[in-house]
């Protein structure tokens, strides 16, 4: 990217917040970025912290918020970070792309939804939602629209519009993968399926008594598993959807009939550092995985922002 010595311009980094293991990890990002010709300052987004950035003001900058963002431009020139999407703006910007998003649409009060097109099965969730709260298996012919002022205190629904999505078949467990990528480099890629309540051991078996349909639970399992398939279509979709987003989180199915890739969701706002936040540590530790290892993250992301920055920048 450059001779050495030679430095092909500045990145300013935002630390989201002050966990140890955050910094740690961003100073890992750091060094890597300075590794690859760029130099690298790490600041957190306070604004009496952000005074030593004055003598960069006049220096070819590019300032990201990996994790999170901000309204506060750093320095002059770019300012990358996260965007507050509502899920419906997410899937449509993934489909402006051609991205392959499940079959979906608002729930408004005049919806009616066709079997015929939809299949007897469809699966409401919340635009706002968490860890699988709020999602169901409804009948197609018997989707209608509800008030969000009608929803118990506490439902999802009551903060976004509800969501209806082609039911994608992922197995009698529900299978998803979860791929990290920085500007479009994989960070982390693992495999995550929740075996809680009665397998769905045929696609349309909810009749039978299936009722396993979400993978990302708080009860999850998860491995490391660097599926070539699945982090390829989140390269592609992080390239093409949201290129200026340093840090995207998908959730990915495969429908094991079809064959089939699903892009449920890439999360463009992303407040939690995923390699230091609380639930991060609980899963690694409860499946004994160690998520910076696999694709040695905090140099892989340095890499991704430095070149980034460089394309800005040159």
């Amino acid at each position: 990217m450059g001779a050495v010595g030679e430095f092909l311009g500045t990145v300013v980094l935002v630390v989201p917040d002050d966990d140890p293991k955050t910094w740690q990890d961003f100073r890992a990002i750091a060094a890597a970025i300075r590794d690859h010709g760029m130099r690298a300052h790490l600041v957190r987004h306070r604004r009496h912290e952000q005074l030593a950035l004055l003598p960069l003001w006049l220096t070819p900058t590019v300032s990201i918020s990996i994790s999170g963002r901000t309204d506060r431009k750093l320095l002059p020139g770019r300012f990358l970070s996260g965007l507050e999407h509502s899920k419906v703006d997410e899937y449509r910007t993934l489909q402006a792309a051609g991205v392959p998003v499940p079959r979906w649409t608002e729930l408004v009060p005049d919806t009616r939804l066709d079997p015929g097109e939809w299949g007897p099965y469809v699966i409401e969730k919340p635009s706002a939602g968490w860890l699988g709260a709020n999602i169901r298996v409804r009948k197609t012919e018997k989707v209608r629209f509800t008030p969000p002022s009608s929803y118990e205190r506490g439902h999802y629904g009551r903060h976004g519009p509800m969501i209806v999505q082609k039911f994608v078949y992922t197995g009698e467990w529900p299978v998803s993968y979860r791929v990290v990528t920085v500007f479009g480099e994989v960070v982390l890629c693992y495999r995550q399926v929740t075996q809680r309540g009665t397998p769905l051991k045929t696609r349309w078996g909810f009749d039978a008594g299936g009722t396993a349909v979400i993978s990302n639970t708080k009860a999850m399992r998860i491995e490391l598993d660097a599926n070539a398939e699945i982090m390829d279509a989140a390269r592609q979709a992080h390239l093409r959807a949201f290129p200026d987003v340093p840090l995207l989180q998908f959730d990915i199915g495969k429908d094991v009939e079809t064959g089939e890739l699903a892009i449920f969701e890439c999360h463009p706002f992303a407040p939690l550092w995923p390699f230091s936040h609380r639930m991060a540590i609980s899963a690694q530790a409860a499946n004994a995985v160690d998520f910076d290892s696999q694709f040695g993250a905090m140099m892989t992301t340095g890499r991704a922002i430095a070149k980034k920055a460089a394309q800005i920048l040159h």
